[in-house]
């Protein structure tokens, strides 16, 4: 996975895909507490990224809107 810290306690989302600068950084000191939380910030904001438990929650790969890879509109 490519959720980072940043700093204690500040979370933010990677996009995997190669030679990608992208990330989502929460816009509230809330989402960026954990990684949970920054996660699911990324993926209300348009990201391409597993969901927390079930079915695909182990792919390690998270992609910005522009890379994305489930092909869902939003």
């Amino acid at each position: 996975m490519s959720t980072s810290r940043v700093q204690n306690p500040m979370y933010q989302v990677e996009c995997n895909e190669t030679g990608c600068k992208a990330f989502h950084l929460p816009a509230d000191d809330w989402h960026q507490s954990s990684p949970h939380l920054a996660r699911w910030a990324a993926h209300e904001a348009g990201w391409d990224v597993p969901p927390v438990r079930g079915k695909g929650s182990r792919r390690d790969t998270d992609f910005c809107p522009e890379h994305r890879r489930d092909q869902v509109s939003r």
